[in-house]
């Protein structure tokens, strides 16, 4: 069965597709979409090769006599789910349309311990061990008459060096991708999230250098916050219409208990991934005040921090095997403290299933970890908010391409983002006169002096830390999740501001509650 109601699909016969796709230099959406597959689907090594060649945000199904295909693009922009039940499966876009019984709806132990640490669900699974997801990048076979399930990934990073590992040439390819996306972009209202950060400054540079004009550039938060001089500075320098959302105590009043934010909870959340906080008021009120409308296209930055390698720094380029684990949950977790029993059993699941399948390196396990289930999953699952609200979504920097590109990289060029940031510094901001409150790149290197201080604070008692680390976040978390907090019992961060740890706590409860 297939339940494929939440994004716009399109479908024709055995297709169904949502989203878009370049093949080489030709673009495809809708039923032009479909009518391209269409001629691929003889057999499933020819649908495998042809979606392997695609570029771009997609979802698609292809249900034939004997089997049924479907597939997740790299950047997992439209989720699909399966479960598999006596000889027969369904598919959905919605991992509540498969929970049919009591046991559909029970919370795996070790998925949510993995939850708990990462705002993500591990690999294939979901919240539910009857219910799986269509990983980024994988292709799924179902064999009709028998329910049987094979996968194969059609993205695999190649760390093939790159042939100019130049700012030049990297600035040439930033141009180039952006040129191939703004055609299907030209027509369009953009809503840019502008911060003080380089990827979205980029994108700003990048749309001045289109011509375009309808751009509304947004930044939202806490009154005063340090995003908004320099997004503002960006916007006027470029000559963009810009606005900053404050977030205050009168636009979060008792959201936890609204209807529209429970919709929200469930559409993002999908009991794979944390419901993102930080946007949803701002998106919200943009749409209510008819600020943006069904012709507005957001284009957030991810994933320029992956690009730039801010995940690769000295202590990860000489990570060994054993302490892939341990070095996850320490660098890229939630805060929450990990019992013991479940840091020895992370360490064996992903030796199981990344380690061993995919034989990389520690430090490229590291990275396919940081791509596949942080970029996408997590990060990248924040974009679910502007969907939520009817408005689509395009991430000119999650290029495919670009990304085998960064990949091939030199790790000690993108360690410390000097590459990366060089390049957008000498070929985009001083040439638009944006190349103000720039970032001094550090060498990441903690003297012994440092490391003894840090685990002192995180062995300090859980009030004396919040008078070390800056509670009034410049995003309001504090407040909002002071809402998620009433009522639960709900464990501390190691890092006091680390408020994404009573996020995930809450959403295991709104789950649990849910299913009552």
């Amino acid at each position: 069965m297939l339940y494929l109601e939440k994004y716009k699909w399109s479908t024709e016969k055995n297709v169904s597709v949502t989203g878009f796709a370049w093949l080489g230099e030709e673009y495809f959406c809708g039923h032009d979409f479909v009518a391209q597959i269409q001629k691929h689907t003889s057999d499933f090594g020819q649908f495998k090769a042809f979606v392997s060649r695609l570029n771009g945000q997609f979802s698609i199904v292809v249900k034939n006599e004997e089997a049924t295909w479907a597939t997740c693009c790299h950047t997992w922009s439209f989720p699909l789910f399966y479960k598999t039940e006596r000889g027969t499966f369904s598919i959905s876009d919605q991992p509540e349309k498969l929970q049919q019984t009591n046991a559909d709806k029970e919370i795996d132990t070790f998925a949510s311990s993995y939850f708990l640490q990462f705002g993500v669900t591990p690999f294939q699974q979901t919240l539910n061990a009857t219910i799986a997801q269509i990983q980024p990048g994988e292709i799924v076979c179902f064999k009709n008459n028998s329910a049987e399930v094979t996968s194969d990934f059609v993205l695999q990073l190649h760390r093939k060096p790159s042939a100019e590992q130049t700012p030049k040439a990297i600035a040439t390819r930033f141009r180039n991708v952006f040129k191939k996306y703004f055609k299907q972009l030209k027509n369009k209202q953009i809503l840019l999230p502008l911060t003080r950060g380089y990827d979205s400054r980029l994108l700003a540079c990048l749309l001045a250098e289109s011509g375009h004009k309808n751009v509304l550039c947004a930044t939202w938060g806490r009154k005063n916050n340090s995003e908004k001089q320099t997004a503002q500075k960006v916007a006027e320098k470029l000559g963009f219409q810009y606005r900053f959302i404050e977030y205050n105590e009168e636009l979060i009043d008792n959201f936890k208990t609204n209807q529209t934010f429970i919709d929200y909870a469930n559409y993002s959340g999908h009991w794979s991934s944390m419901p993102y906080l930080q946007d949803y008021f701002a998106v919200k009120l943009l749409k209510e005040k008819k600020l943006i409308n069904e012709n507005t296209v957001a284009l957030p930055g991810h994933p320029g921090d992956f690009l730039r390698g801010a995940h690769l720094n000295n202590s990860i380029l000489e990570l060994k095997a054993s302490e892939l684990g341990p070095a996850l949950i320490k660098t890229l977790g939630t805060s929450l403290p990990a019992k013991p029993d479940f840091k020895i059993a992370l360490q064996k699941y992903l030796e199981v299933n990344l380690l061993k399948q995919k034989s990389p390196s520690a430090p490229e396990a590291y990275e396919i970890w940081d791509l596949q289930e942080r970029q996408c999953k997590f990060i990248g699952n924040s974009n679910q908010v502007y969907s939520f609200f009817g408005i689509d979504v395009v991430m000119p920097l999650f290029d495919k391409q670009s990304l085998q590109f960064f990949t091939g990289i030199n790790a000690q060029n993108k360690n410390r983002e000097q590459l990366y940031n060089r390049s957008l510094e000498d070929y985009f901001f001083t040439k638009h006169g944006v190349d103000f409150d720039l970032k001094q790149v550090s060498d990441q290197v903690n003297s012994k002096k440092e490391n003894l201080k840090n685990r002192l604070i995180e062995a300090a008692p859980h009030q004396l830390k919040t008078l070390y680390y800056p509670m009034n976040d410049g995003i309001f978390y504090r407040e909002i999740t002071d809402q998620l907090r009433q009522n639960i019992k709900m464990k501390h961060p190691v890092k006091p501001h680390s408020f994404n740890a009573y996020i995930v706590q809450w959403y295991l409860q709104f789950l649990a509650s849910q299913s009552k």
